[in-house]
């Protein structure tokens, strides 16, 4: 009997302390520790969440969240614990380490990070009708990964010491050539006559790492509200609210989303579009083209151009607003017009970004989703693997062409 009652002390006091039979220290991490806690990592620059300091394990920081909400903790009190908490299980969702998402690592060591991220918006998507945003940026996503890829591959090729001295002879040609008429074309174009041929492989891998956390800050903002929604409901944005997380905007988003209603749903994603776009990156955009002087106004300009949204119908940005420049002919009173194949807009510029998006993706993709869903169920179905391969340059080099050739027009009056 009385090694009985010792055996069942010792089990109390195992259970009691949190120490398990091995020995091991088992306790809830401290309540107080993730309360207060900054954001530290909110633009997504780094490796980890949007607080590092705190677990990436859901369960971990499911418990915590538990214990703040039993003890009647304000919201902004576990801001950073509930963003946390949704991201993490974003991420484990979409199949992501996110300790092992880091920018800064480059595109090599991010490459499937990007593809999981975009066959996440694909999934949710196809599993839910109504989350147009989701869809519409994973299959305009791989657009975007491939164009970073290419930009690798250029970057590889500028590598090579006497290619590149031959690139920057000629190069150096023309702008001597262009020199006199330089002046009136436009800043964009002027940064690519003055720098191309200066652009490093470093310059490049700057510029990738920056777009590469703009990618996953996007997904660390608009996911954990997508997360959220599809486990609590209107309550759980109400929480992201109260919390701080998200403003009246969003909360309206989702509210719109709620009813079910087609326009308002419509609505809701345009919405969340919109904060995508001048919330989450509009600024990171801006700050990649003022970095290292002209070379990112060019940087920013030579993507603008090669991109091409993988979305049906919508025409690339150098078709849709093409640059058309204009001289003089004062012996014959007469002015000449071409029409370029190159855009009229640098995508970093959140409002020319905007007009494009609103004017040619967003009407595409929603008719696409209404009116041909068997045509976008198809382009979901795609394995990921494929929709990179298919928007890397060389696979598309004929469509380009071809673009290039409608675009290209020249009158002379």
């Amino acid at each position: 009997m009385r090694r009985l009652l010792a055996t069942a002390l010792a089990v109390v006091t195992v259970l009691a302390t949190g120490v398990g039979v091995a020995g091991t220290a088992s306790a809830a991490p401290d309540l107080a520790e993730a309360l207060d806690v900054s954001r530290n990592n909110l633009d997504s620059e780094y490796g980890g969440g949007v607080a590092p300091e705190l677990s990436s394990d859901p369960e971990v920081l499911r418990r915590l969240l538990d214990r703040a909400r039993a003890a009647g903790v304000e919201p902004e009190r576990y801001a950073a614990l509930l963003h946390q908490y949704w991201l993490a299980v974003a991420v484990r969702n979409a199949g992501i380490d996110l300790n092992r998402w880091d920018p800064q690592l480059g595109l090599a060591a991010n490459e499937q990070n990007l593809k999981n991220t975009f066959a996440y918006y694909q999934k949710l998507q196809r599993e839910h009708p109504d989350f147009l945003w989701a869809g519409q940026g994973g299959l305009a996503g791989p657009s975007f990964g491939a164009g970073i890829m290419d930009v690798d591959l250029v970057r590889a090729v500028i590598g090579v010491r006497e290619l590149r001295d031959a690139l920057a002879q000629v190069t150096r040609t023309l702008d001597d050539a262009a020199a006199p008429a330089s002046a009136d074309l436009p800043e964009d174009l002027r940064a690519v006559l003055a720098v191309g041929h200066t652009i490093t492989p470093e310059d490049i891998a700057d510029f990738q790492v920056r777009v590469i956390a703009m990618s996953k800050h996007i997904f660390a903002d608009l996911l954990p509200q997508h997360e959220a929604y599809l486990a609590g409901g209107l309550d759980a944005i109400d929480e992201f609210h109260r919390a701080g997380i998200i403003d009246d905007r969003a909360v309206r988003a989702w509210r719109d989303l709620a009813t079910g209603d087609p326009e308002s749903v419509v609505r809701g994603n345009a919405e969340l579009l919109h904060r995508e776009q001048y919330q989450s990156i509009a600024d990171q955009w801006d700050a990649t083209r003022e970095a290292r002087g002209p070379v990112g106004r060019a940087l920013t300009y030579l993507s603008t151009f090669g991109a091409d949204p993988a979305i049906p119908g919508v025409a690339p940005p150098r078709e849709a607003f093409p640059l058309t420049l204009t001289a003089d002919d004062p012996a014959a009173g007469a002015q000449w017009r071409l029409q370029t194949p190159l855009p009229a807009f640098n995508w970093s510029d959140r409002d020319a970004r905007w007009e494009y998006i609103t004017t040619h993706m967003l009407p595409k993709y929603r008719a696409l989703a209404q009116d041909r869903p068997a045509e976008l169920a198809a382009a979901l179905d795609k394995p990921m693997d494929q929709q990179f391969l298919e928007q890397r340059a060389p696979m598309r080099l004929v469509p380009i062409l071809l673009s290039v050739a409608r675009t290209t027009q020249v009158q002379y009056s």
